[in-house]
């Protein structure tokens, strides 16, 4: 079968469109260029006939090669044409243009490979214009051959200054096209003479380059000369080259002119070697590691990580426990990287017998090297040896460990004999329960160790029994804030504060109106704020009744400022009254009337009426300009988006390995499945700004790219009616209507309001939406509002996301 190159095909494409055109198209144009149109025009009309041209029409574009305005277009377009007339145009052009437009010209006929063009060109490489000299010299070099080389060389001693480079250059492409013709031979015979009286630093590294490729088994001589030598030029063309060179053989060549060269281009030769990944350099860089200089040292550690093996675990734990710095930092690196056959059983034997410091930085690699295998010698070092190699099989096992080994950290813990031992088995066990699928199962033994346990011990078990959870943790954390030790308490209030789940919530709020120490009431009352917002997806009442039983409890405009952030995300008319009387404390003032608004904007779906009277009501007596800008915004928006749905409920986001988001569209996921368990909803995110209330932002749900989202919702109509739907995503939707799918759009795009229409019909009463949402990259997020058939506004419409996901939105 014919292999057709690229030029080829493009020669064939071009015909195809001309073909296509038709002659009375290109007659068309070619009548243009010759009438008395503006220059325009005709500039327009060569544009077209690059195109769908013919020979035909060569002559006519032809005309206008030296014509200043439209001789640019002019030579564009016959510079792509396949046929021989355009190429001698261009030839017969030459001695009737000047300057810039003749240099033009002959750029073209460079760019077309016209040998015929050599002898027009030969003479204009000696031309008194620089422009027009190197332009020739360029485009011989682009032609190459005998002839244009020849022609070059002849030019080459009496050039000016200004044209020397030019011809430099093009004897390199000529070089270039003699190499890939596989003439070695004359292309070495080139590059040799520009590297010997060639001056320019970028000219002579190309030379060299072309020396070396052109060299045979010559090659690794060149490149160990330039390497071992002191010619900049040379040495440029010789490092890239190390990763090009192919073969064993040529990475033991490299790596033996290490010790040969300055120090400063060893740690560039050692960088290059760890490129090119071929475990045959090793020796030499880990001999490299104990070089005199630093950087050789640090740039052989680094290379070890990715061409050693497990001979190297010695010198990488070695380096790592008496180096310090940017050294250290590379042979603790280079372990965690360390791969192959035997490197885990290397680290792990090595560690029975090494010194304490360079057991720490063992077991420190074996946290980093994320191996479960090394979990048993971890466990072993985190209860014998010095401190230091405890402290450090700990910090590995916070990496590592799971529940099933909290049992034995918990007694490492608790056996601890200094603060550093105690603490970093307390951060080891918190890893470890929020690892764990059921971080209750940490709380067993946990609790039993509190018994007998020192104080201090007892503190850091309490410390993790907040994040483990369940209710045996948190009978223990309720026992231990009425111990008699004053630290006890302490560590008690503050891991219900930092760690409980939300079961804890009617303790810290009776801590945050009662504990005796003050510094207590305030830790406490910000765990419970911190509770608050975790109860996103509980029901509006029950998180309004949340935020009214805090408020009560806030003393300090800090408190309260922290919990008119989570009123502000409570679409109640409740919430706003609270956030209206907040606003009468000039401390909170301006945190309560920005919440005020958000509130408002968020009651524009299911109480329109209250929500622009509250925003009116604020515009007209808040002195605050931010608030009173953002309230004008989000009323413009409830005015300008009416009939926006803009409550929701979210599900997912859901993925599928190997599968990009336009796959994923036609797979289904629980919420549309019927028989599917049942589907986790929440409250979507409100916005940060009230005025986009009118669209979801899903950003912060998706969690990354390619994915799906749900959101659902219900809309109330006073009536059943045919409903038109205005549609904007970011990226594609499929939505359905009481279950019935009405509207597929497989996009990916910015959203914009109204970029989809579809139709529905509501029944009277509540419908159902669920619309499934694809995630791209970028943003997320979707608009969907609800119209007439005929585009109107619907009087009477109410959005409630409250219920919607119970029936999966269907």
């Amino acid at each position: 079968m014919k292999k057709w190159t690229p030029t080829t095909l493009a020669i064939l494409l071009l015909v195809a469109i001309r073909l296509a055109a038709g002659e009375s198209e290109e007659e068309k144009y070619v009548a243009i260029l010759k009438s008395e149109r503006g220059a325009n025009e005709k500039a327009w009309a060569c544009r077209k006939l690059k195109l769908v041209g013919t020979a035909k029409s060569v002559p006519a574009i032809a005309a206008l090669l030296t014509d200043k305005e439209v001789g640019h277009s002019a030579r564009s377009a016959l510079e792509t044409m396949p046929f021989p007339e355009a190429a001698a145009a261009l030839r017969d052009a030459v001695p009737r243009a000047a300057g810039l437009t003749k240099a033009g010209i002959i750029d073209s006929i460079g760019d077309r490979r016209d040998r015929e063009a050599v002898p027009v060109l030969a003479p204009l490489v000696g031309d008194a214009d620089p422009q027009v000299a190197s332009s020739a010299a360029a485009a011989l070099g682009k032609i190459g051959g005998s002839e244009a080389i020849q022609a070059l060389r002849a030019a080459r001693p009496k050039a000016p200054e200004a044209v020397r480079p030019a011809i430099a250059d093009a004897l390199m492409l000529c070089a270039d096209g003699l190499l890939a013709a596989g003439d070695k031979n004359a292309a070495a015979a080139v590059c040799q003479e520009i590297w010997d009286s060639e001056k320019t630093p970028h000219i002579r590294t190309a030379a060299y380059r072309g020396m070396v490729l052109a060299a045979g088994d010559g090659a690794m001589a060149l490149v160990e000369k330039a390497l071992t030598g002191r010619d900049g030029a040379a040495q440029l063309a010789a490092l890239p080259l190390i990763l090009e060179v192919e073969g064993q053989a040529a990475t033991k060549a490299f790596a033996a002119v290490m010790p040969k060269v300055p120090p400063k281009m060893q740690a560039a030769l050692i960088e290059l070697l760890a490129q090119r990944g071929d475990a045959a350099a090793a020796p030499a860089v880990a001999a490299a590691a104990g070089n005199a200089e630093a950087a050789v040292r640090v740039a052989a550690l680094k290379a070890l990580g990715a061409l050693g093996d497990a001979t190297s675990v010695p010198t990488l734990a070695q380096a790592a426990s008496e180096a310090e710095g940017a050294e250290q930092e590379a042979a603790r690196d280079a372990l965690a990287r360390l791969r192959g056959a035997g490197v885990a059983e290397g680290i792990l034997a090595l560690l029975e017998k090494a010194s304490p410091a360079v057991q720490a930085e063992l077991t420190r690699a074996l946290g980093y090297r994320r191996d479960a295998a090394a979990l048993p010698a971890l466990l072993k070092m985190a209860k014998g040896g010095n401190e230091g190699t405890r402290v450090a099989a700990l910090r590995s096992l916070a990496l590592l460990a799971d529940d099933k080994a909290a049992g034995e950290v918990v007694a490492i813990l608790v056996a601890a004999q200094s603060d550093a031992e105690r603490e970093a088995a307390e951060k080891a066990l918190i890893a470890a329960c929020g690892r764990s699928k059921q971080p209750q199962a940490c709380a067993g033994p946990l609790l039993a160790a509190m018994k007998g346990a020192s104080v201090p011990a007892r503190c850091a078990l309490l410390r993790v029994a907040g994040r483990a959870g369940g209710p045996e943790a948190l009978a223990a954390l309720r026992a231990a804030v009425e111990d008699k030790d004053a630290a006890i308490r302490d560590a008690a209030i503050r891991s219900l504060a930092d760690g409980a789940g939300m079961e804890a919530a009617p303790d810290l709020l009776k801590l945050a109106r009662e504990a005796a120490d003050p510094a207590h009431r305030v830790i406490a009352l910000r765990g419970y704020w911190r509770l608050v917002a975790l109860a996103a997806d509980r029901p509006v009442e029950e998180r309004l009744k949340m935020c009214e039983a805090g408020m009560a409890a806030c003393q300090r405009p800090e408190e309260k400022k922290l919990g008119l952030t989570e009123l502000a995300k409570v679409p109640h008319l409740n919430a706003l009254k609270l956030a209206e009387t907040l606003s009468k404390d000039e401390a909170v003032r301006a945190e309560a009337q920005a919440a005020y608004v958000q509130i408002a904007a968020s009651l524009g779906a299911s109480q329109p009426a209250e929500a622009k009277a509250a925003l009116r009501q604020i515009i007209a007596a808040t002195k605050d300009e931010k608030v009173r800008a953002e309230a004008t915004r989000a009323l413009e928006a409830m005015d300008r988006f009416v009939g926006c749905i803009t409550t929701w409920v979210v599900a997912g986001p859901y993925r599928q390995q190997g599968n990009e988001c336009q796959a994923l569209f036609d797979i289904p996921f629980g919420p549309e499945k019927p028989d599917a368990p049942e589907v986790k909803w929440k409250p979507a995110p409100p916005p940060a700004d009230p005025s986009l209330s009118w669209q979801v932002d899903l950003s912060s749900v998706v969690g990354g790219d390619h994915c799906v989202v749900y959101i659902a919702s219900r809309v109330y109509s006073p009536r059943e009616q045919r409903v038109r739907l205005d549609i904007g995503t970011d990226d594609g939707i499929k939505l359905w209507v009481n279950g019935k799918l009405v509207h597929a759009n497989n996009a990916i795009r910015g959203l914009a309001p109204g970029q989809d229409k579809a139709e529905a019909v509501l029944k009277e009463g509540w419908n159902s939406f669920l619309a499934k949402i694809t995630q791209h990259t970028l943003g997320c997020g979707a608009c969907i509002r609800v119209r007439g058939a005929d585009g109107s506004v619907i009087e009477g419409l109410r959005f409630d996301a409250a219920v919607a996901g119970q029936d999966k939105g269907r």
